[in-house]
């Protein structure tokens, strides 16, 4: 609406903006904060917000240390912000050395900030954590550091992460580690066993026979990485015993044993005669 721009304009006019004096302009120093995350939110990647105190560009001068002075125009050009002069039958111009070519009167320091062009404000900032982050990375934000000097570029935020340990996961590279407690049924005769997770079940297929200790790899169930892929899982085997037998499992282990009375530790004993 026409009201608006002509407003705004007026506006504008009463209240110029302060001059940047892009020769003092320094760049703001950078913040470091430290972020604690559980494993299971660095492995699905969170939103954290961090307090911070930092120096900020001054509202009152909007950065540039210094603010025009109310009212008048430059005496020097009387507004213009140029001033001629002539010089046989030519006439000259140039711009007002006295406002710079603003035509208003010279700048002061601005009081708010005492010409320092910052001030100190706490706040909180938002910082996204990718899916995958490792414990001990670094992440950078842009320019949510300090405020430069006289309108410079703000600094940067870095921020620290600390991944939490889990109680039965193990991280390596890209690649998880989880021991699995498995059945002695389930490992002599195979079977395909659920497992809980950081992103639901994992099916694992035991083959027939899996001896204690075996590792079993699951393709793309490992971390998630930047490249947008993940790395694998691997499930180390734990034959889960018995605490205790009734009567009837005691009979089938001794039939069992029985049938299959081979010496299990032949193997060990021939190993240890050929190192004579």
């Amino acid at each position: 609406p026409e009201a608006a721009t002509f407003s705004e304009l007026f506006a504008d006019a009463l209240h110029p903006a302060p001059r940047i004096d892009r020769a003092r302009q320094e760049t703001g120093a950078d913040l470091h904060v430290a972020i604690s995350l559980s494993f299971q939110a660095a492995f699905h990647g969170a939103e954290r917000q961090v307090a911070v105190t930092r120096q900020v560009a001054c509202a009152a001068c909007e950065g540039a240390g210094e603010v025009m002075t109310a009212g008048g125009s430059c005496p020097k050009c009387r507004g213009a912000g140029q001033v001629r002069w002539a010089r046989r039958h030519m006439v000259f111009t140039r711009a007002c050395a006295a406002c710079a070519g603003s035509g208003r009167e010279k700048q002061r320091g601005c009081s708010s900030c005492a010409g320092q062009g910052r001030a100190v404000r706490s706040e909180p900032i938002t910082v996204r954590i990718p899916a995958g982050v490792r414990d001990g990375a670094r992440l950078r934000v842009a320019e949510q550091g300090h405020a430069g000097r006289f309108g410079g570029r703000n600094g940067d935020l870095y921020v620290d992460i600390q991944v939490r340990p889990h109680s039965v996961i193990r991280r390596e590279g890209d690649d998880l580690h989880i021991a699995v407690p498995v059945a002695i049924n389930e490992a002599a005769l195979g079977s395909r066993i659920e497992v809980p997770f950081l992103d639901g079940q994992v099916q694992i297929r035991i083959p027939p026979g899996t001896q204690a200790g075996r590792r079993i790899r699951v393709s793309g169930r490992g971390a998630p990485t930047a490249a947008g892929d993940r790395g694998d899982l691997w499930v180390e085997v734990r034959l889960a015993l018995p605490e205790s037998l009734d009567e009837r499992s005691k009979e089938l282990l001794k039939e069992f044993a029985r049938i299959n009375d081979g010496d299990v530790r032949r193997g060990l004993h021939e190993t240890f005669k050929a190192e004579y």
